[in-house]
């Protein structure tokens, strides 16, 4: 087969003359792949077409049309492929059928899926039951106590299997069991000391026990394993657990340089950030820096069910003599949330003499329910 820019220039200029050209099914596979590795819908659905005219039939054909449909999270039309393409005992095929059914929560016919190939000696059984345990332990409806019992049964077949045991460490964090994870991630350490991942995990479990010193300490020593082929979200989700860490320890200067760090990455998302950045600058009572912060945040659609949000920006208001402005933003904010905010404001030890000054109606119209407010029950100290 002719190389990938060959492929394409002619795959662009049958495009552009509206001539058709033959391309067999490996090309059309290669196609398939490229277009879709680009998110180039268009021409991947010129392709699929095209493959469609000239391989209706071709096994490989189907297969990557199978993964294209699962990329795009139509697994109810890749299924029904896979059920088409029939009976064949595939690798590729009983992956995705697996994939498939764990998305559509089909999990019996999973299990009988696995009983079959265990009956058959698979010479893939090992990379099936990795897959449907990494899939199972990441759906939303996760049966814990299934995942666990497949997981379990499945270390009896492959004790040294990484992925079996750091997806089982996983599991009994989501059930809670956070001391016999940290047990099955210690023996995960000892069997490779430089595990990025793992050291993440490890630091993740001291978080959950709020042991956060040691969780620091992990996280540090995870970011010394990063490697250049590492996934550059791996070491963003490091630091921002770290970040997290440093700021339930009351550690918020070392917080404020990890976050502001983040900032500089390509991963950054603000919402993960931000509101954190902004609490460790209240707390070491820069109310300007904090207050800048979350202006830039005040009003976004994505944001509306924040509540400590609204409260943390209407404290830095009164901090800052912006009087006017929180009384506004109280306003609107009753509106959002009339029990929470109230509830969330009490916590911030707003003093009735603050709010009173701050709401000072010879100055300022203030509406029924920032008086509401102020009449509270909640903040008589």
């Amino acid at each position: 087969m002719e190389n990938l820019s060959s492929l394409l220039e002619r795959f662009f200029e049958s495009k552009k003359n509206n001539t058709k050209q033959y391309f067999d099914v490996d090309e059309i596979v290669s196609l398939i792949d490229y277009f879709l590795d680009k998110d180039d819908m268009s021409n991947l659905k010129m392709v699929v077409e095209l493959g469609h005219e000239l391989h209706p039939d071709d096994i490989d054909f189907k297969i990557s049309l199978c993964k294209t449909l699962i990329t795009i999270e139509d697994f109810g039309s890749a299924i029904k492929m896979i059920d088409n393409i029939g009976g064949l005992r595939n690798k590729n095929i009983d992956l995705m059928r697996i994939e498939c059914y764990c998305e559509l929560d089909r999990f019996d016919e999973i299990l009988d899926l696995i009983d079959e190939l265990t009956d058959e000696d698979s010479p893939y059984l090992e990379d099936a039951i990795v897959l449907t345990a990494c899939k199972m332990n990441d759906m939303e409806n996760n049966n814990h106590n299934e995942t666990y019992n497949l997981i379990k049964h499945a270390l009896t077949m492959f004790p040294d299997n990484p992925v079996l045991k750091s997806e089982l460490c996983y599991n009994l964090e989501l059930q809670g069991k956070t001391k016999e994870a940290l047990s099955i991630c210690h023996e995960l350490i000892n069997e490779d000391p430089y595990s990025a991942e793992t050291w993440y995990m490890q630091g993740r479990l001291y978080s959950l026990c709020a042991d956060f010193e040691r969780s620091v300490d992990s996280l540090d020593f995870a970011l010394t394993c990063i490697n250049e082929n590492e996934d550059p979200v791996l070491e963003y989700e490091i630091k921002l657990m770290k970040a997290y860490c440093l700021y339930k320890n009351e550690s918020y200067n070392k917080a404020i340089v990890v976050y502001e760090e983040l900032i500089s990455c390509s991963e950054f998302v603000d919402s993960e950030v931000n509101p954190f950045l902004a609490e460790c600058y209240m707390n070491i009572e820069e109310y300007e820096k904090a207050y800048q912060i979350l202006k830039s945040m005040i009003g976004r659609k994505d944001l509306e069910d924040e509540v400590t949000l609204y409260g943390n920006f209407i404290y830095c208001c009164i901090e800052t003599e912006r009087r006017k402005e929180a009384v506004d933003i109280l306003s609107d904010t009753l509106k959002l949330f009339p029990g929470s905010i109230l509830e969330y404001l009490s916590t911030l030890n707003m003093t009735r003499e603050q709010l009173m000054d701050s709401y000072n109606e010879k100055n300022y119209i203030i509406g029924n329910l920032a008086r509401k407010y102020l009449n509270c029950n909640l903040h008589n100290n």
